[in-house]
């Protein structure tokens, strides 16, 4: 038999459809729109999607066509159900919006729905199905008398947000009254201390879907223009930081010098630099623990301080020595790990120092193998007292020495497998013959490739210098 409607049923299930897909349709767009946004601070846009998503739910699941349609469902419980849990995320978007000076209050207001729908559902659980009906009675009135303290604890918020007020909150705050105002009368209807007028709650919910629509393109706007300006200074600091690293595609004091600078950022805590007084050649090349702003203005410090060593330049130990005294307590939390190596032509020798870097690889062509240089003292920054000694190696024609950064041999593929020293060291010797300037671009192509050939997989900076003798 066919069941009828009358045209009010008829009317208020058109007008509850409109306004769930509506208001569910929204929340959808903002749980999406926030996760492909997920790196964001902000959790607003979530708990706003969340609530709303519930709602509109809600709405659609109380139509009566839909109930008469399947009856089977327990379409009370569902509805009981969401309306309990609706609120927490509620809460936390007004806590996250307008009460952000009120932490404990929303903290309270999500517990005490929380314990509610915890004590509806254990009510619900312990009674026998005939009795249910009255048990979720009481629950939903004791729900309307918390939804109204609540609510009228937001409404005194929303006036004394104790946050600068600017055209983002006074949305808010008119928002916040508006579907206060309709939620207040819906839920003192519930508890009986109002005549029911129906069900207008959800218009204070689509004004309420209004004023967040402007609060996030207003915030999207400002974000967008910081993001351009912030884009802008960090272009400058990369200029700046670029033109402090010098160029090294030469012959230098008889020997052949190539660089290679791959910043995971904008700018870097990488740095290299070279020293020479026209007999021997000093080659420095260090990391700042951390990354981006910090990072690299700390290395720059680097370059002054290095030129004040000129002076004792083909002694490493002591440059060590003179860049841990000058950068001791301007580093703060952060430290730097660096290698020296003086280069002797004359002498066929060079010398090395390290404070915590990577060893230094040699490639030595008479014996045909990579030797690893290693003669490390502590990070450059924290120790003011540290010391640091030089270790000695032949250095001839034909050799060819590699400075670099942890951000090679850590880099890593999908399958979670740093480079490794192990492989570096492997096309050192199978690119031996290669000229210089062909190998530095071979291995930050081999880097690269490693893990997985676009800048955004980069972990880290990836700096380094090669050094030939030539025959």
């Amino acid at each position: 038999m066919p069941i009828s409607f009358t045209s009010d049923v008829l009317s208020n299930d058109v007008r509850r459809l409109v306004e769930g897909q509506l208001i569910l349709s929204a929340g959808l767009v903002a749980l999406v729109l926030y996760r492909f946004r997920s790196r964001t601070t902000d959790q607003s846009v979530l708990y706003f999607g969340l609530a709303s998503f519930l709602y509109g739910l809600r709405l659609i699941f109380e139509l009566a066509m839909l109930r008469a349609a399947f009856p089977s469902v327990p379409w009370q419980i569902i509805e009981y159900s969401i309306t309990f849990i609706i609120g927490v995320p509620f809460a936390l978007y007004l806590g996250s919006t307008l009460g952000r000076a009120y932490p404990r209050y929303t903290q309270a207001v999500v517990a005490a729905n929380i314990l509610l729908a915890l004590w509806g559902a254990f009510r619900l659980i312990s009674n026998s199905p005939m009795d249910r009906p009255a048990v979720m009675e009481r629950v939903f009135f004791l729900n309307g008398l918390l939804v109204v303290g609540t609510v009228l604890g937001w409404v005194y918020i929303g006036f004394f947000p104790k946050i600068p007020i600017d055209r983002e909150v006074r949305a808010l705050r008119i928002g916040i009254l508006v579907m206060g105002l309709f939620s207040l009368e819906q839920n003192l209807s519930v508890i009986g201390f109002l005549p029911g007028q129906g069900f207008w709650e959800p218009l204070g919910m689509v004004y309420m879907l209004g004023t967040f629509l402007y609060v996030s393109a207003s915030r999207s706007m400002r974000m967008e223009g910081t993001l351009i300006a912030l884009r802008n200074e960090l272009d400058i600091a990369r200029q700046i930081q670029s033109a402090l690293l010098p160029v090294l595609d030469r012959e230098i004091a008889g020997l052949n010098i190539y660089a290679r600078y791959s910043p995971a950022g904008s700018v870097a805590g990488d740095f290299y630099d070279v020293l020479s007084n026209g007999d021997g050649l000093g080659v420095l090349i260090a990391d700042v623990s951390g990354h981006g702003v910090p990072a690299a203005l700390s290395a720059s410090l680097l370059k002054v301080a290095l030129r004040a060593q000129a002076e004792q330049m083909k002694s490493p130990g002591d440059v060590l020595d003179g860049l841990n005294r000058t950068l001791a307590g301007m580093l703060g939390s952060q430290f730097i790990t660096a290698a020296y190596v003086y280069f002797n032509p004359a002498e066929h020798e060079l010398h090395y120092a390290g404070a915590g870097h990577p060893p230094v690889l040699l490639w030595r062509s008479q014996e045909k193998q990579v030797v690893r240089l290693e003669a490390n003292g502590l990070f450059l920054g924290p120790f003011a007292e540290a010391e640091y000694s030089a270790i000695r190696a032949p250095f001839g024609p034909g050799d060819r020495c590699l400075l670099y950064t942890d951000g090679i041999l850590e880099a890593s593929n999908k399958k979670d497998e740093e480079f490794g020293e192990d492989r570096l060291s492997v096309f050192l010797e199978r690119s031996s013959e290669v000229p210089a300037e062909q190998a530095c671009s071979a291995l930050l192509g081999e880097v690269t490739t490693w893990f997985g050939g676009e800048q955004e997989c980069q972990q880290d900076d990836i700096t380094f210098v090669v050094i030939d003798f030539p025959r």
